[in-house]
């Protein structure tokens, strides 16, 4: 019993890490975004912060899966949790990507962006902060050893019902973006398609990062009697 709560501890650890990454690379973005920052800043942060962390958090996702696979933890419970939160972390991130790369090339098409839909991308990354800094209270939660089980449980609950209000709201943010995105551009398709593209990535963002809070609150309530 030891040997598997210890195992769940490192795990959890890592995939602790990887959400703070996501929060911290999206902290930087969001701020940048919000200052309405030029083309290049945005391009300079795309190749430099985001892929950077890109590849920390796959190779994160590869720790555990090399962890899970090298027998010494045979005895860990619900194994397919930790493997799922880590594949949804990791779509996280790549989503992230891909919109804001997105982004850049809607730029490289025609300089400015409208005022309804740079608001709405400004939205969707606002609540994949949200989501995010909520994924890493949540793990935290989880591995708090000094609270009873009812309070613990409760704890993970109202962390895990954040994550889904973002959700809820990425998705709203989504729906009246894809609209004015159609009502802007419908004589333009190559601005259409690559706006259309970045708020698409950007729910899909969000939809990982939930998926990712649905197996974590599975393993924190497996632990619970």
């Amino acid at each position: 019993m030891a040997i598997d709560s210890l195992s769940k501890i490192t795990l959890i650890e890592v995939l602790q890490n990887m959400a703070q990454d996501i929060q911290n690379v999206t902290a930087i973005l969001l701020t940048n975004i919000r200052e309405n920052s030029n083309v290049e800043y945005i391009e300079k942060f795309y190749r430099q912060e985001l892929m950077s962390t890109k590849d920390k958090i796959s190779r994160n996702k590869d720790r555990i899966f090399d962890y899970l696979a090298s027998g010494r933890l045979e005895l860990i419970s619900y194994k397919e949790f930790y493997i799922n939160t880590a594949l949804q972390l990791e779509c996280s991130i790549s989503k992230l990507e891909a919109g804001i790369y997105r982004l850049l090339l809607s730029y490289s098409i025609e300089k400015g962006v409208d005022s309804d839909i740079y608001k709405a991308i400004e939205g969707l990354i606002g609540e994949i902060y949200n989501s995010s800094q909520s994924l890493v209270d949540l793990l935290r939660s989880i591995s708090t050893g000094t609270k009873g089980n009812s309070e613990k449980r409760k704890m993970i609950e109202e962390r895990f019902n954040k994550i889904s209000d973002s959700e809820e709201k990425g998705d709203m943010i989504y729906r009246e973006g894809l609209a004015k995105v159609l009502m802007k551009y419908s004589d333009k398709p190559s601005r259409l398609i690559s706006f259309k593209e970045t708020i698409e990535y950007l729910e899909d963002c969000l939809d990982c990062l939930f998926n990712s809070a649905v197996y974590i609150k599975l393993i924190g309530f497996s632990g619970l009697s």
